[in-house]
């Protein structure tokens, strides 16, 4: 029977081993929280949104890793979908339902997993 499963873990690993090589993943991109300023990575694009001065901005993660040009001018369609992307993440209707700071800001990352026992992850 430990034979019969080898094969199969091979390919397993395999497949998982092409799919992370080739830019897929079955895991959501992460959401990081920076303080205030929060960025959810979709694909190849890096939206940020700084929740105190509520300015948002994208960028392309792979041309431009240090997050130097904006592209949010130059790119409305993808600016919108990521934004759809990253306020469905948070479970939110609108950029304006972000807390901007202070205990509602707290109890929005701590209901969204961002803190455990009091302590971020």
């Amino acid at each position: 029977m430990r034979k019969a499963l080898l094969p199969a873990l091979v390919a397993v690993v395999l497949l998982a081993a092409a799919a992370v090589w080739a830019g897929l993943s079955v895991a959501p991109d992460p959401l990081r929280v920076e303080g205030p300023i929060l960025r959810l990575r979709s694909g190849e694009l890096v939206y940020r949104f700084h929740a105190t001065f509520r300015v948002e901005a994208l960028f392309d993660a792979i041309r431009d890793p240090y997050e130097t040009r904006d592209l949010a001018a130059k790119r409305p369609e993808d600016l919108a979908r990521v934004r759809g992307e990253f306020l469905k993440r948070l479970g939110l209707p609108s950029l304006e339902a972000v807390p901007s700071s202070g205990q509602r800001w707290k109890e929005m990352l701590e209901g969204n997993g961002y803190f455990a026992g009091g302590k971020s992850r």
